[in-house]
């Protein structure tokens, strides 16, 4: 799934649109002391688009170690029968660490994929555990 992505810098939150549309929609992350880090709207270029990135990505997110929760959901796309993520996840290391949330994934019982990892060959390998 990450292939074609191999020399992208990543930041710390990245949505990745493995589709041959656009999508769109909104993505809230709240830290482990309750605060809401990022509540923004997206716009995700296809993976067929022109030049233009898949991959919308947001830097500056983590404020401490912990547990920390989003809230993703998709405006007029549904993917096998799912248009939100709503999970939390662990952050270890709040230099190194980062997430991707791949939205259309070939795995039909998580089209909306969340991995957490400290370099894109992590996330390669935590994706092919599925």
């Amino acid at each position: 799934m990450l292939d074609a992505i191999g020399n992208r810098v990543f930041e710390q939150v990245n949505l990745l649109n493995q589709l041959n549309q656009e999508v769109s929609g909104s993505i809230e992350i709240v830290d482990p002391d309750d605060e809401t880090v990022l509540d923004t709207s997206f716009d995700v270029p296809s993976t067929e688009s022109d030049g233009e990135s898949n991959i919308v990505a947001y830097a500056d997110v983590w404020t401490t170690t912990g547990e920390y929760q989003v809230d993703l959901e998709l405006a007029d796309t549904v993917i096998a029968g799912t248009s939100r993520l709503n999970q939390q996840f662990s952050i270890t290391s709040t230099e190194e660490e980062l997430v991707a949330i791949s939205i259309g994934t070939s795995d039909e019982n998580e089209p909306i994929a969340l991995r957490v990892g400290e370099s894109f060959s992590d996330l390669g390998q935590t994706n092919e555990t599925g």
